[in-house]
């Protein structure tokens, strides 16, 4: 295509055609500034710069942990927040309707994010030893190298140099979960705008441009989905590992634990530098002392709680 030909393609063009050729294009625009490598630079934590975390569980999975040298890694859609991953895209919907989407727009846009070719896992930590929030879910808090924790993962789950990334491989990478709503706005909305904008104005007329900017905006949401969690959420602080399956015509390879789907992470003593018992699980040291040694975790610490209750 030529120059002249394509200005008078462009010309032709309706507003939201424009409005989504030109914000694909500018380096600046409000969509490119909020989606992509941007979002992953946004969000991603380096392993190195973390140091310990901690994952709450309950004394009886830790005797499992340390039993088997495995972790079940959750199935995203198996989390404890319903509405987890699904909150994002549900906060995309509110902002379509701002953008006076039609029903047909946002059924379309539903459809749209439901056939993501992604199965994702995630493995949530705190970096603190004493969250009040967080012990809601057991009694013992497990401390982790999160350095080891990513070279680990990455050796399971991720082919040398990302080649030949076949089936039961994955894309291993610690993020922070986001809970502040206005840097979720700032995120979402110009990427829903950018959709809305390529399906409104270049179907038809430029077809594989407009699916090809959907794609790239739902991808960009995808990693968001990943990440964002509602703001009544706070105070868990969360930092997460997610393993990024692709799926490979629709077959699951992972492990099914109840009849959900887990992957499996590996895990030595070298990974598990302590054990942070609850007041309440305070009598149990030794026996937790003695699981450890039993089970060649013989150098992992056994804590009580800061906290005073």
């Amino acid at each position: 295509m030529t120059p002249t030909e394509f200005h008078k393609i462009y010309d032709s063009l309706n507003q939201y055609g424009k409005s989504a050729l030109n914000s694909i294009t500018d380096e600046k625009s409000d969509y490119r500034t909020h989606s992509h490598d941007i979002i992953y630079k946004r969000f991603y934590i380096n392993a190195h710069d973390i140091g310990e975390i901690y994952h709450y569980t309950s004394i009886g999975a830790l005797k499992n942990i340390v039993k088997t040298k495995l972790f079940y890694v959750g199935y995203i859609h198996s989390m404890n927040d319903p509405l987890e991953v699904r909150y994002t895209y549900r906060v995309a919907v509110e902002y379509l309707k701002k953008l006076d989407a039609t029903k047909d727009e946002i059924n379309t846009f539903i459809k749209d994010y439901k056939h993501n070719n992604f199965d994702s896992y995630v493995w949530s930590f705190s970096p603190n030893r004493n969250s009040q929030a967080l012990g809601n879910y057991g009694d013992v808090a497990l401390g982790f190298d999160s350095q080891k924790i990513q070279q680990k993962l990455s050796e399971q789950y991720t082919s040398p140099d990302f080649k030949h990334m076949g089936e039961g491989y994955g894309y291993v990478f610690p993020l922070k979960v986001e809970y502040n709503r206005k840097t979720h706005k700032e995120f979402i909305m110009p990427i829903i705008k950018e959709w809305l904008d390529a399906y409104r104005g270049l179907r038809g007329v430029w077809n594989s441009v407009a699916i090809d900017i959907r794609k790239k905006c739902l991808s960009s949401l995808f990693l968001l989905s990943l990440c964002f969690k509602r703001q009544i959420l706070w105070q868990e602080e969360e930092l997460r590992y997610v393993i990024v399956k692709p799926k490979r015509d629709n077959v699951n390879s992972s492990t099914l634990i109840s009849d959900r789907p887990i992957s499996l992470a590996k895990i030595n003593p070298n990974i598990l530098r302590e054990v942070v018992l609850s007041r309440q699980s305070e009598y149990r040291k030794n026996e937790v002392k003695n699981v450890l040694n039993e089970n060649g975790f013989s150098k992992t610490k056994v804590k009580i709680t800061d906290l005073p209750y």
